[in-house]
Formats: structure tokens, sequence, C-alpha cells
């Protein structure tokens, strides 16, 4: 179901749907996540481009697998608890500053952080399936972690203030 430029503040209450798979808020006015409670069955929910400050109220989505919150106004990441089947976060575009509660989602293969607020790329142990991991324009002075993640296969770092080697660092220096 796509209710996309819809001028929305809110997420409508969306009865009846239960099977829904697919649901795109895209391009609207959303401030806050809620009334998607009763859509368990979801595995997509795309809320790019919205004014959402909180990621909150998907604690019952527990097949959700894609979940986009690009261009919203996040601060913190958080409430992600239960959404262990997540494969791919996005969350660029936001103002986040600090890297934490990912590492329960064993199960996440790509994570978006591009045009954030990291000043640190760290805390990434746990996430075993991450394939990739974007970090593009932020303010990233030293990666940790990042050489233990088992399945990276690319790792975004352009336009961030990485200058030279401090013990633990990413990308390692000849």
């Amino acid at each position: 179901m796509t209710l996309e430029r819809q001028k929305l503040t809110v997420c409508p209450l969306i009865d009846g749907e239960e099977h829904l798979r697919l649901l795109s808020f895209q391009h609207n006015f959303i401030t806050r996540i809620q009334n998607v409670s009763n859509l368990q069955r979801l595995i997509f929910l795309d809320l790019y481009d919205n004014q959402i400050e909180e990621i909150s109220g998907l604690s019952t989505l527990r097949c959700l697998r894609v979940l986009s919150l690009g261009n919203n106004r996040i601060r913190r990441i958080s409430n992600l608890d239960n959404l262990v089947n997540l494969d791919v976060l996005d969350l660029h575009g936001n103002q986040i500053s600090v890297l934490e509660n990912l590492s329960h989602l064993k199960d996440l293969r790509m994570l978006n952080l591009a045009r954030n607020c990291l000043t640190h790329a760290e805390n990434l142990s746990g996430l075993d399936s991450l394939l990739e991991l974007n970090l593009r324009y932020n303010k990233i002075r030293s990666v940790k972690d990042a050489d233990t993640l088992p399945s990276l296969q690319r790792l975004f770092l352009s336009f961030n203030n990485i200058s030279g080697k401090k013990s633990g660092a990413w990308p390692p220096l000849p």
C-alpha cells in the first residue's frame, strides 16, 4: 500500500489489512510512527522523507525486514529491540551522532547511516551478517570494529574526517 505525497501528518490507522506486507509513507509530514502495530505481517516499511524525530511504535513488527527512515529528524538509534529479522536499515540524512543499539540485529545485511552527525564509527560488533555499511558524509575521525565484521564486503567512508591511523582504526594504513 502506497500513501506517498498525501500531506499526511500522522500514520493513519489501517484497519482490515492485517496481511499487508508493504507500506510506504514517503514524502509526507509525519512526525511520529504510530498506528502500525496491528500490521504484524509487514515486511517493508518506508517512512522516507518525513519529520520523524524518534524511532518508536515498531515493537510488534517482528516480520519487518526493510525499514527506511532516511531524511527525517531522528537523533538516536533506539527501540529496534524486537526487529530481529531486519535485513535493511536505512537511516541516512538524519541527526544521529552515536552508533548504538544495533548489536542484536544479527541478520542485518545493509546499514545506511550516510549524511548524519557521526564522529566515531564504533559499537559495530554483533552485526555478523552485515555486508554493506554506508557512513559517507559524516564527521567520522576513526572507525573501530569494522575489521571484526565477518561478512562485510562494502564499507563507504568518503567525505569524513579520517586523517591517519590510530590504534584499531579503519582503514589501516601501510
